[in-house]
């Protein structure tokens, strides 16, 4: 048997061998990752020749149409009429600018709430005046109608204002004579296209509240809402709508949902009844007839004092699919003129 001491020559050997057998691996493997790192240095370095090159270099600008500022438009059609009338003069603050109609912000806007749209005020002198815009029928349309005559019981002859600056006193003849011949014209769209004859949505009228069972409907401001009287215990809610074809006696279902938000109405929609004739009252923009009626006790709306009370109806004229009024689109101020506070 052999002695321990004759085997240690070995396996320090075996040992010295493995060990140089690592390092040689290690420092291989770590040349070879270098010579990748320098490979790769090289083949990312761009080419002197190409990196010189500027794509930019010798641009210059090159015009595409002569620039014009001052790019006349046609004073006789819908786009010339918005431009020097509509805009400036009608759609000023307060006025005609999206809380009622018509509503002159946009060409398209205003396009669409004049054509064979029904006039909001009336003339009881002249009842022939029910359309703001006759495609051909100047002698017939509304808008020139309030343009040109003042109309007794309405807010006066348009334009009611007009801002500084305005140059509808110096223009004012030329400036009707440009709406006169658009509606002779056709009164085309944006397009140069005639107006197509359409039945349009029904609109809102005016909102009036009578308080337990009195003849007299509540004050009731544009903009604000009806204010119930503390201890009132029933109201009646009589709601009016406008629409250029069908007599509003005549429209569908018609319901009203309550909110204490005026965004989500959860409640269940409320049948209104249609009366057997109209009650006369003043509404957004005059007076009109109030078709539809509710009574309701003010315990059933769940409201506290002071709180506000926004109201929903749903309504058809028949032709149309039912549509909300107020819908979500319209503007708050008129989200508040068809609302309660209770005292």
């Amino acid at each position: 048997m052999l002695a321990l001491s004759t085997l240690k020559p070995k396996v320090y050997l075996i040992e010295f061998k493995e060990t140089a057998s690592a390092l040689m691996t290690s420092k291989f493997l770590s040349s070879f990752l270098v010579a990748i790192v320098f490979m790769s240095a090289i083949s990312c370095k761009k080419d002197v020749a190409l990196d010189s090159i500027n794509p930019y270099d010798g641009w210059t600008t090159k015009t595409r149409g002569e620039v014009q500022p001052n790019l006349k438009i046609d004073p006789n059609s819908i786009e010339g009429l918005h431009k020097n009338i509509f805009k400036p003069t009608c759609a000023n603050s307060g006025c005609h600018d999206g809380n009622f109609e018509p509503d002159f912000r946009s060409i398209e806007s205003s396009y669409n709430t004049l054509i064979n749209r029904a006039a909001t005020n009336t003339d009881p002198l002249n009842p022939s005046f029910v359309l703001r815009v006759i495609p051909g029928d100047d002698a017939n349309s509304m808008l020139l109608h309030r343009i040109l005559t003042y109309i007794q019981g309405s807010q006066g002859q348009m334009p009611l204002t007009t801002d500084p600056g305005s140059d509808w006193p110096d223009k004012k003849l030329q400036y009707i004579q440009n709406i006169t011949n658009w509606i002779k014209d056709g009164a085309k769209d944006q397009f140069g296209k005639l107006a197509v004859d359409h039945d349009f949505r029904p609109q809102l009228g005016g909102l009036i509240v009578f308080a337990d069972g009195s003849s007299t409907p509540l004050p009731h401001a544009n903009n604000t809402p009806v204010e119930i009287p503390a201890g009132t215990n029933t109201i009646k809610i009589m709601v009016a709508y406008g629409d250029d074809k069908t007599p509003v006696k005549l429209f569908g279902t018609t319901t009203l949902n309550h909110s204490l938000t005026p965004y989500d109405y959860p409640g269940i929609e409320q049948s209104m009844n249609t009366e057997s004739s109209a009650y006369n009252a003043k509404g957004i923009l005059g007076f009109v007839d109030y078709w539809h009626s509710i009574t309701l006790s003010v315990s059933s709306l769940g409201a506290a004092p002071n709180d506000v009370i926004w109201l929903r109806t749903q309504t058809t004229d028949n032709i149309n699919p039912a549509v909300y009024i107020p819908e979500t689109t319209t503007s708050f101020n008129t989200k508040k003129y068809f609302a309660l506070r209770i005292r």
